[in-house]
């Protein structure tokens, strides 16, 4: 392996956190270097293998390591570095999941001026067209309003501009489905988009194009496409038309072995390097060895790529990684780069091979990311024709969305905002979206702007509930409290809400729809916030739903408590759900791909599914103008619905002390307040109310532990309500019921299982409060027939 050159290592990171302070930059340059465009069935073949790479030493893991970068001029300083005698250098670049990040701030440009400046630098040194310009999918769909608004249509303009040589497709490539791929996005496209993994269920042929091949330098050069293998779960599946989706590392290990087996015809090409760039990738930072261990996909990728192929791009994740990989091969190991560019841009990812001049072989390779440029954009574009062209393109799309974008439709009080806070202490940076694991005042209050526009055409529905993948922007008072990356508004604009910052927060243009689950596919869906033991999401819903859980139970089993409305929820009773197509779509059913995020629950049981064909960002839009009409604006409700509860009895002796602790009481979105104090009450069966006490929570804590709170001093059945109180501005609280009985004894109950809870905690009959169960509600004439709308014959959920 060639030796690190200053600044521009040869990458052998093990230990890696994400990049602080990200913004967004660059790539390509029209050539006429393209091959081939190929829509070929797979073939397999015989394995060719170039010479071996030394393995390197990895550094070890570090939480205050950050992945190594270089600046856009150490970048051009590196390029001109000329290849050893007898051996030529190529560089390719990608970038990954730029979601058509245009803007005001013209960061396509800056974008531009990145790929620009280093191509040139490039390929002065090594020759013209010694640098191929890729990226691993989602280059559109789920974009910033600018190119959203407009189809994102500048966004493949602008990269038709820079030369963009090929792209994998992503998940978001598909959002508007295979017709509109196929027809509109490549035909606007002077680039190809790929999928080896995207087949015909019959032919088993690759419905886009497997793979191409470039003359890059004196060498061809392979590049497979693979989509997530999740494909179906990640976008609106009704707009796959259908078609399969094989595990993408065997799809392009088919590929790889027919570019390698040393047969060329028509229908078999070859290539001297070979690059898989995958739409998939580590779900993390961590070390090499951490993340293969997190992520079996991650790590079928690393390990079992074919060692025909000589570079793996990565992206889906949205994570920054640059790592050294070794794999066997028959002459020994090779070293092998897997390298993930951030999103939005805000990353180059190149890698120089180092080739031998008459035998083709890869003698070594240097690979990094590189910071985006921060020239301005004027001077960047006075600089190279290409960036002329993106400054040009990215003005017209600004200006033509400018009208959109200043247009008020309401006010805002407080910033509505996903988990920024827990962004902040993982990674030191604002951004949209943080992680998805956690409850924020945009996911409920997107949940409940659904709910409101769907019970204009079905007044009974019960729920609203959305993705938190959904969640693409936030909505600002002005900016984050704290700061952060985010430019603060205009003064003017303080406190209004425009239609513009709503494309942004809701890019996918999914519609409404609503369909009848029972309870027990509510739990399932709450279940499924956890897989393989591991909290993955957390869905927004409306204000209706409040739950209590415990993450120390088993999978499937930890969701402890559900009420709606402050009833506790029938498994066999059907609720109306209010959400996006995206959610209630079952295309996947039965096909042997994921659900959506993989909440299966959805369509456990789905009932009288009805799309109203109304946009996701115009029932945003509606219910902000509504909300604004009533109320004078649109606020964020700081309260809780979801609260972990542990060591809660369910029977007491009557007088005797309730010990429980509430944990998680706190959102992380911006505003969010410190739990002060925890309210304890008791309600009997019969309403009555009776106030056992209250206790102050620690400041800075999120957990407290019941202490000196008795229970009623007679025997009675009933629910303890606790209500625990913040110190935000609205002086907001989250209330925590749970059923609770009050015997004479104040033993745990020895009957059978309950069907919902642990052994032996319940008697596994109707609950006493209820009477016998029988079923007293009447079919609603808004409903398929025989939906209970009573208190049914199974056991309650609470």
């Amino acid at each position: 392996m060639m030796g690190p050159s200053s600044f521009w290592t040869a990458v052998v990171h093990a230990g890696i956190s994400p990049v602080a302070g990200w913004t967004a930059p660059f790539l390509g340059h029209q050539r006429n270097h393209r091959l081939m465009q190929p829509r070929t069935s797979l073939l397999a073949g015989v394995i060719t293998v170039g010479l071996v790479f030394a393995p390197a030493a990895a550094l070890p893991a570090s939480a205050d390591t950050t992945v190594p970068t270089v600046t856009a001029e150490e970048a051009i300083e590196a390029a001109a570095t000329p290849a050893a005698e007898g051996a030529e250098k190529i560089s390719l670049l990608s970038f990954n999941d730029f979601h058509g990040a245009l803007s005001s701030d013209f960061s396509g440009t800056q974008f531009a001026d990145t790929v620009e400046d280093y191509r040139a630098a490039f390929e002065a040194a090594q020759g013209e067209g010694s640098t191929l310009f890729t990226s691993a999918g989602d280059l559109i769909g789920a974009s910033a309003s600018v190119s959203n608004v407009q189809q994102d249509e500048p966004t493949l303009e602008i990269m038709n501009a820079l030369g963009l040589d090929v792209s994998a497709a992503g998940n978001h490539e598909f959002d508007k489905g295979l017709d509109d791929l196929q027809d509109r996005v490549l035909e606007i496209a002077d680039f190809d988009i790929l999928a080896a993994n995207f087949v015909d269920p019959e032919t088993k042929d690759p419905v886009l194009s497997s793979h191409e091949v470039f003359e890059v330098g004196g060498v061809t050069v392979a590049v497979i496409g693979a989509v997530p293998n999740n494909l179906y779960a990640t976008t609106t599946g009704a707009g796959l038309e259908g078609n399969e989706v094989p595990y993408h590392v065997d799809a392009v290990n088919e590929v790889a072995r027919m570019l390698s087996d040393g047969v060329e015809d028509e229908d078999n090409d070859e290539a001297d390097i070979i690059v898989a760039s995958y739409h998939d990738g580590a779900d993390g930072t961590g070390s090499l060895a951490e993340e293969t261990a997190r992520s079996e996909v991650f790590e079928r990728i690393v390990n079992d790529t074919d060692p025909a192929v000589d570079v793996i791009f990565n992206g889906h994740s949205h994570q920054a990684y640059d790592y050294d990989t070794t794999v066997p091969t028959e002459d020994g190991p090779k070293n092998r780069p897997v390298v993930q560019a951030g999103q939005s841009g805000n990353l180059l990812a190149a890698v120089e091979l180092e080739i031998d001049a008459e035998t083709s072989e890869v003698l070594g390779y240097e690979s990094s990311l590189i910071e985006q440029s921060e020239q301005d954009a004027a001077a960047a574009a006075a600089e190279s024709e290409a960036t002329a062209a993106v400054y040009a393109l990215e003005q017209a799309a600004v200006a033509e969305f400018e009208e959109l974008q200043k247009t008020e439709i309401g006010e805002i009080d407080a910033s509505i905002t996903t988990d920024y806070r827990v962004r902040i202490a993982e990674s030191g940076s604002w951004r949209a979206g943080g992680t998805r694991r956690q409850e924020t005042t945009l996911g409920n209050w997107a949940a409940n702007a659904l709910k409101d526009r769907v019970a204009l055409s079905n007044p009974a529905v019960d729920l609203g509930v959305t993705n938190s993948g959904g969640l693409r922007a936030e909505l600002l008072y002005d900016q984050f409290t704290a700061g952060g990356e985010f430019t603060a508004k205009p003064t003017a604009a303080h406190g209004k809400v425009t239609l513009g910052e709503v494309l942004d927060f809701a890019p996918f243009g999914n519609t409404l729809v609503y369909f009848d689950l029972p309870g027990s596919s509510i739990k399932q869906v709450l279940e499924e916030n956890w897989q393989n033991g591991q909290k993955t999401n957390h869905l927004g819903w409306s204000e209706e739903l409040t739950y209590t859980f415990d993450e120390s139970r088993a999978q499937d089993d930890k969701v402890t408590g559900l009420w709606i409305g402050g009833e506790p929820v029938e498994m066999d009773q059907m609720y109306t759900i209010a959400t996006l197509s995206f959610l209630g779509d079952t295309s996947w059913v039965g096909t042997g791909n994921p659900a959506p995020d993989g909440y299966e629950g959805f369509a456990t049981g789905q009932q009288g599914y009805v799309d109203l064909g109304i946009m996701d960002n115009q029932a945003y839009q509606e219910y902000i103008e509504a909300q604004t009409a009533a109320n004078g604006d649109i606020r964020p409700d700081f309260s809780k619905n979801s609260v972990e509860v542990t060591g809660a009895p369910e029977t007491v002796a009557p007088g005797e002390e309730i010990v429980l602790t509430l944990d998680d009481l706190e959102l992380d979105s911006d505003g969010a307040g410190e739990a002060t104090g925890v309210a304890v009450a008791f309600e009997a069966a019969d309403g009555t109310v009776t106030v056992l006490g209250s206790q102050d929570i620690a400041a800075e804590g999120e957990t407290v532990t019941l202490a000196g709170i008795s229970a009623p001093g007679t025997a009675v059945e009933g629910t303890l309500v606790m209500t625990v109180t913040y110190d935000d501005r609205y002086a907001s609280a989250s209330q925590v019921r749970l059923p609770l009985s009050v015997s004479g004894t104040g033993q745990p109950g020895t009957g059978t299982d309950h069907p919902n809870k642990g052994p032996g905690n319940d008697s596994g009959r109707d609950n006493p409060n209820r009477g016998p169960g029988n079923n007293s509600g009447n079919n609603d004439g808004g409903r398929a027939p025989g939906e209970n709308r009573g208190n049914g014959t199974g056991p309650r959920w609470s």
